[in-house]
């Protein structure tokens, strides 16, 4: 798969390390902040991707919005000056490049630096987004995050709003070729809906590549004692890349790009 000019073949699962630019994200929030400006410290988060694509990253996500549940909600010149101090960088990180936005103006000065990748939790429901991605031509995630209203099984939920969801984007100009899915664990899920997805839902079903992102959801402290979660979030990781699955998200990237050496070689 092209990636702007980067290519990645999906023969064994890809790992993405996780870069918040946030004060608040559930898990590592405010662990790129300079205590003494309150500003992102760019020397920090490049050493920080320099080390995750030493240890295995083939993509580095970046974001600058936290998306954990009841997050407060900032403007796009908020989460722009987050990212502005290392925008500028982004073209000299070797690894695949995304961001994590759903807002049009963000998507737009990440593009002009030359993002890879555009990880959308909203499924380009921004038009100025969409436009965009059209326009560029880039690779796009899209997550389910809706209420399973219909009771349905989980699984066939998800199935069914990716199959709607990539047909509406072909139609709106976003060739399909370049869509990735992503089931959206603990967005609007039960507990129950979650492990349900790690142990049944079918990657392979689809033609389109299927991204995951379980790393320290908090549904999976029903499953270990283990308060860091990251051996929990690597095990029920794999099973999903075992059912299918390209590339997994992740806090812990050597860990993770270990363990995945391990089980595909």
């Amino acid at each position: 798969m092209l990636f702007s000019k980067k290519e990645l073949n999906f023969e064994v699962p890809k790992v993405m390390g996780i870069i918040n630019l946030t004060p608040d994200s559930f898990s590592d929030g405010g662990k790129f902040i300079c205590p003494k400006t309150f500003k992102t410290d760019r020397s920090k988060v490049l050493k920080e991707i320099e080390e995750m694509e030493n240890q295995g990253a083939a993509f580095i996500d970046i974001g600058a919005e936290s998306t954990r549940p009841n997050a407060f909600k900032i403007s796009a010149a908020e989460e722009l000056d987050r990212l502005m101090p290392i925008l500028d960088d982004i073209k000299n990180i070797n690894a695949v490049v995304s961001i994590d936005s759903s807002k049009g103006e963000v998507i737009s000065e990440a593009i002009k630096n030359g993002v890879d990748f555009i990880n959308d939790i909203n499924s380009l429901k921004d038009k100025k987004a969409l436009k965009l991605v059209k326009d560029h031509n880039l690779p796009v995630c899209i997550m389910h995050k809706e209420k399973n209203l219909s009771k349905n099984s989980i699984c066939l939920e998800i199935g069914n709003f990716f199959k709607k969801k990539v047909l509406e984007l072909s139609k709106n100009g976003i060739s399909k070729e370049k869509i990735i899915l992503d089931p959206g664990f603990g967005y609007e899920k039960t507990p129950y809906e979650n492990l349900e997805i790690i142990s049944k839902f079918n990657y392979t079903k689809f033609e389109n590549p299927c991204l995951i992102g379980i790393s320290r959801k908090g549904f999976l402290k029903k499953l270990s004692n283990d308060p860091n979660l990251d051996q929990t979030s690597v095990t029920t990781g794999i099973i999903s890349l075992l059912n299918g699955a390209k590339i997994i998200r992740t806090h812990n990237v050597p860990l993770t790009a270990t363990t995945i050496e391990k089980v595909f070689g």
